[in-house]
């Protein structure tokens, strides 16, 4: 049992200040102008760190193409009618500006990866850090829940997007030498100048529930490297087809952190601990995988190389969805127009022997009487033509290491709007007039395709020299007239993250996946 326990704070050890110089912000950790890396280094001491109490914290900015925060215009030209314009030629920079729904500032972080102060081999290292953090927050937040704790953590609402997280990127206009609405911030060089936030970084080594000893037998201090995201992944404009406003454009706009910390409590161990401890140790890891899916018939195969998979879960992105501030990067679907769907292991199906059917679809053209047409483009609600309650089902068993969510924000009203919104993004004909925006990015969905291993019973399976292939027959790249214009004509990107238990021995520095 520790005698004590001892908090510490540590700045990154490649910090860097931020200066305000003619209103405009400088300095700081930023990809765009700035640092994009970010290190932290615990130094080795005969002490166990706690990992599943650290948080990082820090303060973020968010300012235009010049560097300036983004703010309202003067008091004077600014209505209420026009901060809460949901659209129109009255749609303003601070209300197209977006975070994500379900990560808010945590995608700020890219990718991550951990070391020994002892060796420069990464013992940690997740790419493609926000999508899988973004889903399993998701799917263990309920609507309400977003607006307690993600929101006044990391600024993310959840499915309260589209009333205040279009909100999230106004700044207080405070300038380089004076206050601005919040009067208890002297300028912009204000150590409280900024929006606080504080999350925990999900990863193997750095969320695990035993401690790690950081003396020199064994770790011999930590460090941990973050790279940033680029600002078109982190923000997203509320619209894809923008209005024709002309105070609307955010283009070049990006963010800058600072105030960074690294927080967390260090245990002071008996001499009888440290005799005890234990250096091997079992990981809640996972490792991204990418593919894609190119035509209604599609089968993606990797050949994981890990021992121990609990579950592997596939999140489906339109191509050009990455990267683009045109389109939420946080919205999550299965394959469009999704008809079915098998995963196999070594070309068998298994454990689930069976096609998984979705019944009606966005495909189906008939009536189940068989009498009579169907088009899923006039049908309401649209949520009517996903017949996915079994998808939904294997899917959420896949996020929760085999249990089923007591609560989430994954409801069928989500699915019904982000739906809908997709049906919305073009104008057509009859459509919005060039003065509205259309195709809601705020209406973000929580749905993948995933296999759960352990049953909820703590089981594995071996995927050593072992293919998994998951086969999907969908309208994907079919260009089928009842699905969304804006989608149906375009490949899909497979972000695959595998689940898995990996050994790690703090003595020996030997990671076993």
């Amino acid at each position: 049992m520790p005698v004590q326990k001892i908090y510490f704070s540590v700045p990154p050890i490649n910090d860097q200040a931020t200066q305000s110089a003619a209103n405009v912000m400088t300095g700081g950790f930023s990809l765009n102008k700035g640092n994009g890396n970010i290190k932290f280094a615990i130094s080795a001491q005969d002490r166990l760190l706690d990992t599943s109490d650290m948080y990082l914290t820090g303060r973020i900015v968010h300012v235009t193409s010049t560097g300036a925060p983004l703010t309202l215009k003067p008091l004077a030209a600014t209505t209420l009618a026009e901060f809460n314009a949901n659209q129109g030629n009255t749609l303003q920079q601070y209300t197209n500006q977006n975070i994500s729904n379900w990560g808010g500032v945590s995608n700020m972080i890219k990718r991550i990866f951990v070391q020994s102060k002892k060796s420069a081999v990464s013992i940690s290292e997740h790419r493609n850090y926000p999508m899988y953090t973004n889903l399993r927050t998701g799917w263990t937040n309920s609507t309400k829940d977003f607006l307690v704790s993600p929101l006044t953590r990391t600024d993310a609402s959840g499915s309260n997007a589209d009333s205040c997280n279009r909100h999230a990127s106004l700044m207080d206009n405070a300038t380089t030498g004076g206050a601005g609405q919040i009067p208890n911030i002297s300028g912009q060089s204000d150590p409280n100048f900024g929006k606080p936030f504080s999350f925990k970084i999900d990863t193997a080594l750095l969320n695990n529930p035993g401690a790690i000893h950081l003396g020199n037998n064994y770790l011999g201090g930590l460090l941990v490297n973050l790279e940033l995201n680029n600002e078109n992944g982190f923000y997203y404009n509320k619209y894809q087809d923008q209005s024709n406003g002309g105070d609307l454009n955010v283009d070049g706009s990006y963010y800058i952190i600072k105030d960074l910390r690294l927080n967390g409590r260090l245990s002071v161990p008996t001499p009888r601990d440290l005799a005890s401890y234990n250096p091997n140790m079992l990981l809640p890891d996972r490792f991204n995988l990418i593919n894609d899916v190119n035509s209604s018939v599609n089968s993606s195969k990797y050949t994981p190389n890990a021992a121990s998979v609990r579950s592997i879960v596939n999140l489906y992105l339109d191509q050009d969805q990455e990267n683009n501030r045109a389109k939420n990067q946080s919205t999550f679907r299965v394959p469009l127009g999704l008809r079915n769907y098998q995963q196999n292991k070594n070309n068998v199906r298994q454990p689930q022997d069976f096609v998984i059917e979705v019944k009606p679809n966005l495909l189906t053209k008939t009536k189940q009487s068989g009498v009579g047409a169907l088009n899923a483009s006039t049908v309401n609600p649209k949520a009517g033509m996903e017949g996915d309650a079994e998808v939904r089902a294997l899917f959420q068993r896949s996020v929760l290491n085999g249990e089923l969510a007591d609560k989430c924000s994954a409801t069928l009203e989500v699915e019904n709007l982000s739906i809908q919104e997709d049906y919305n993004a073009t104008r057509g004909g009859g459509g919005p007039a060039l003065t509205e925006g259309c195709g809601n990015n705020c209406r973000a969905n929580l749905m993948g395709v995933g296999i759960d291993y352990t049953f909820h019973m703590g089981e594995t399976t071996d995927y050593r020299q072992r293919d998994y292939d998951i086969i999907t027959n969908s309208g994907v790249n079919s260009g089928d007239a009842v699905l969304p214009s804006t989608r149906s004509s375009i490949p899909e990107i497979t972000q695959s993250y595998i689940k898995n238990v990996a050994s790690f021995n703090s003595e020996t520095l030997v990671k076993g996946v």
